[in-house]
Formats: structure tokens, sequence, C-alpha cells
């Protein structure tokens, strides 16, 4: 006999939406009174001298390296073996998808954390006995509300709770005990940790969110929220099967919580290319010229490797109409001088000078405004790029069609320092993960670009990493060249890969956000012709 059974009545959408909206005044309510015993708990903690070593563990626990630093391993790995070794895909789709939510939920509230403390500049309370705030200072003295260790250590507890339940009676009770770790060694207040923990709960439920709204780990619910997708085990080996069956057990009968099964395997998620059109408006000094190119070269201080590459420059252009556009990016050296020797001889080479260094960014943006040729390549004033690869680039990006956009060089054999090159790496992989460029090396400073397409992309301080990206953006496409690359002649860069890395994650989500921002691109015919 079959028995309908009426839900239960914490399960309406209209209840647990209400009980969102309490759960959101009560996280501010709680930040708010916790604040009144700041300084209670602070004259506590400095009256006991010398924290404990357990405090001080669990305080260095809290970091995020410990847990971003293998899980992006562990994606890099699953990224390289593209299949799986055992098991049907499903499970390895499974299992990269877990890795990349607890990845994604830790990378992305420690993101949001970093720019809300350090905007807001609250003083720590080993800095300053009373709280002081000043705002936009970026100083660590000044990025204490709310707790980063504290956000982080609750998006771990969360992301691992929404993987597999009955950990949490593991993992909640260690991510407060990190965030009360943070009050005892006096890096952090009171209301700190409780800004910090709620921060990364909800930051974590809104990642989930995410995924969900992609058919991948988790579905959305009535209310809106994420609910586990349940796994086919069916796509498990058996040995497989077999050993997370009593590995649930094991935890389920330690804990005393029941289990359910485990997260499952969404729809991949379809690849959505359409992207908006948004015209930039700018003066254009001088329209371009059919066939003409213009190599343009941001440089600063680099007159020594100036004197090598120009004449290769000139050298590899040689039967091209062309000209060379370097843009002195506020040089103190004898830049100025070669420049002026090299167009006394009366060859195409163009000087165009910020009165103060600007950027790389900047200086490639004032060398395309200026150019007069219909396709603008780029190249970096270092030496580290061989001119040669200009003339291969032009014509890969003439044979690919109007359809494509930029000629992009990705570097081979690389010449810079292992630290410098896993961490371009390591970059390159993040943002390819994040803003689907197709594109291995975005840093090489090799690019052949349609001039009318560049003049139409957003400029902001970083611009020049993520061209292809802009590219896509505006509906064109990509090529790709792989290059050689060689070591720098003379001097110390001037222009890194990330300045800075919380600008540089910064510049790659809000390229992100752009993209997002455009949902369609329009297709555009005129009709009747141009009588004009």
């Amino acid at each position: 006999m079959l028995i309908n059974r009426r839900p239960a009545r914490w399960r309406d959408p209209d209840v647990i939406k209400t009980v969102l909206w309490l759960a959101g005044v009560l996280t501010v309510l709680a930040i708010v009174v916790s604040g009144r015993f700041d300084e209670e708990a602070r004259a506590w903690v400095m009256a006991g001298g010398r924290p404990a070593p357990i405090w001080r563990f669990l305080s260095r626990l809290g970091q995020s390296d410990w847990m971003l630093i293998p899980s992006g391993v562990v994606l890099i790995v699953m990224y390289c073996l593209r299949r799986p070794r055992f098991g049907g895909p499903t499970k390895f789709e499974t299992l990269h998808d877990m890795v990349l939510f607890f990845f994604a939920a830790i990378a992305a509230t420690g993101i949001a954390v970093l720019v809300v403390k350090y905007s807001l500049g609250f003083s720590r309370p080993s800095v300053e006995g009373a709280r002081v705030m000043r705002v936009f200072a970026f100083h660590p003295s000044y990025a204490s509300f709310p707790s980063g260790h504290s956000t982080t250590a609750a998006a771990f507890a969360l992301s691992l709770t929404l993987l597999w339940r009955p950990l949490a009676v593991v993992v909640w009770p260690l991510a407060i005990a990190i965030g009360a770790s943070r009050v005892m060694v006096n890096a952090h207040r009171i209301s700190d940790v409780v800004a910090g923990l709620s921060f990364g709960a909800w930051g974590t439920l809104f990642v989930a969110t995410w995924f969900a709204r992609r058919g991948r780990l988790f579905r959305l619910s009535e209310s809106g929220l994420p609910l586990p997708l349940r796994h086919r085990f069916d796509t498990l080996s058996g040995e497989g099967r077999a050993l997370l069956t009593r590995l649930r057990l094991v935890i389920s009968r330690r804990t005393g919580v029941p289990d359910f099964h485990l997260s499952g395997v969404g729809q991949p998620d379809a690849a959505k290319n359409a992207h908006p059109a948004g015209v930039t408006s700018m003066i254009i000094p001088k329209p371009s010229e059919t066939g003409f190119v213009s190599v343009v070269i941001p440089a600063r201080n680099e007159a020594d490797n100036l004197a090598v590459i120009v004449p290769e420059i000139l050298a590899a252009m040689a039967g091209r109409a062309f000209e060379v556009i370097v843009v002195d990016d506020g040089s103190t050296d004898g830049t100025g001088a070669a420049i002026a020797a090299w167009k006394a001889e009366g060859k195409p080479v163009r000087h165009i000078r910020h009165v103060e260094a600007c950027g790389q960014s900047a200086a490639v943006r004032s060398g395309v405004l200026a150019a007069r040729g219909e396709i603008v390549a780029t190249i970096d004033g270092d030496g580290q790029n061989d001119p040669a690869y200009i003339p291969r680039l032009i014509d890969a990006l003439i044979a690919a069609g109007p359809s494509v956009g930029i000629a992009a060089g990705q570097r081979l054999k690389r010449t810079d320092g292992l630290a410098k090159r896993y961490a371009s790496r390591f970059a390159n992989w993040l943002r390819n993960v994040i803003l689907k460029d197709a594109t291995r090396d975005t840093g090489c400073g090799l690019k052949a670009v349609r001039r009318d397409i560049f003049l139409l992309l957003p400029f902001f301080h970083g611009w020049h990493r993520y061209l292809p990206a802009l590219v896509l953006r505006e509906g064109y496409g990509v090529t790709h060249l792989d290059v050689v690359d060689r070591s720098r002649m003379h001097g110390a860069s001037n222009y890194g890969i990330f300045d800075r890395g919380l600008q540089g994650i910064l510049d790659l989500f809000g390229v992100w956000w752009l993209k997002r921002r455009i949902k369609r691109l329009p297709v555009v015919s005129e009709i009747g012709g141009d009588n004009g």
C-alpha cells in the first residue's frame, strides 16, 4: 500500500526563505553583539601572557595555503589526465567537481574577504588599543575586519559539509577553534572572528549556488538553496564502491550522524560564447592604413635592449609596409637618444613618450592609439621576445580570416627562473579556468591584433594580460603561435606578470565580470547601403 506523506513543514520554500532572512539578520546581530565584548576579551588575552602552543598551531592551520595548494595540485593533475584511469567518466567528473568546488569556495571567499578587510582598514588589536578605521589603507596592520583565517575556516567547514554531511561534527568545531585562536594570539577581536566565520559560510553558500545553476554537484531547490545531486554508484568500479562504502560507514558510526549518498555529477556546463558588444568612446588620431603594420614596443629604461631588438625588427619586417613605435614609459636612460639616432638615419621608428611611468598597459595603449597600421603587433622591450616571430604572427592572423581578432604568441623553453615559471603557469591556469580564453600563456608580449578591434577593448591597468579574453568578449576568435623565449640581455625586469598579487586577482575577476555583463552579441547588417 502506498502512503502519501505530507512534506515536512521545514521543507516548505516559504519557510526556508524566512529562515534564511532570519539567519542573515542574526548574523549581523551576532557581529554587533560580539563587538561589545571586544575590549574585555582583548584585556583577558593580554593578561594571560604568551598564548599556548595549541593556539599558535590552530592559527597557522587557518591559512588558506594548506587548502588551496593541495587542492590546486590535484586539479592540475586531473586536468593533465583528462580521462579517468579507473571507473567511468561520471566518477572522474564528480571527483573533479568536488575538488573544484572546494578550491573555488576557499579561493573566492578568501579573495572577497581580502578586498573587504583591506578596503575597510580596521586596525588589529596588536597595533592600537582602541579600534581605528583607516579606509583603503591597504596595509596588513589595518586589515582586521573580517578575519581572513576565520573566513577560510568557515569556507573549509561548509564546503566539506555540503560535500559530505557526516564531516560536519568534525570540521565545524575545528573551524570555530581556528577562529578562537585568532583572538588568543591577539591577531583579531571577537567581532572580527564572528564576521569572518559568517563571511566564509555565506560566501561558500553563494559558490554552491553558482555550481547548482550549472547543474554541477548541486541542484537548486524551490527555495533557491543548493542541494546535493545523487551520485550514480553504478558508474564506480567495484573496488572503489566497496572502499567508499566502508569509509562512509566508519565515519557515520564514529560521528553518529546519518549518512547519505555522495554528491553527484551534474550535466556538463554548456559552452556559452555569446558575449556583448560595447563600444568605448575614444578619439582615434589617424585612420588605419590598409596593408600597413605597426609594431609597438612598450619600454622603460630598456635602451641597451632596444639597441638589439629594433634592428632585428627592421630586418624581420623588410619588404613590408610598417612602422616601429617605441613607447617610452618615462625612461631615464638613453632611450630617447637611441630613437633619435634611428630617426636621423631614416628608419621607420617613432617615439611616443610618457612624461612619467604609467605601466605596461598604458604604454601599449598609447602605441595603439598612435598607430597607423591596420594590424598592430606588440613585443616586449626586454629582448626576451624574438622579433623573427612577428611576421609569422601577422601571417597567422591574416590567414585566419576577419573572424579572428588576435594572434597570440605562447612561449616555449622559457628562460625565467623556476619560481617565476611556476608562478606564471599557475596564474595562466587560474586565468584560463575562470575566463576560458583557451590561451596557455597570455604573459607573452608577442601578439598581432587588428587595430579596429584593439580600439574596441575596454582599457584598465593590467589590460595587456587579458587581450585574448577581451577579444573573445567582442565576438572575435583567437589563434595561437608557439614561440621560443630568449634570455634577457641587459638590465632587470620593469614589468611583472602580476605587479601585485591582489591587484592581479582583482583584474582577473574584473575581466570575468566584464564578460558576464554582455549576454548577447548583436548580429548587425545595414539595410539599403550607404548613400553618403
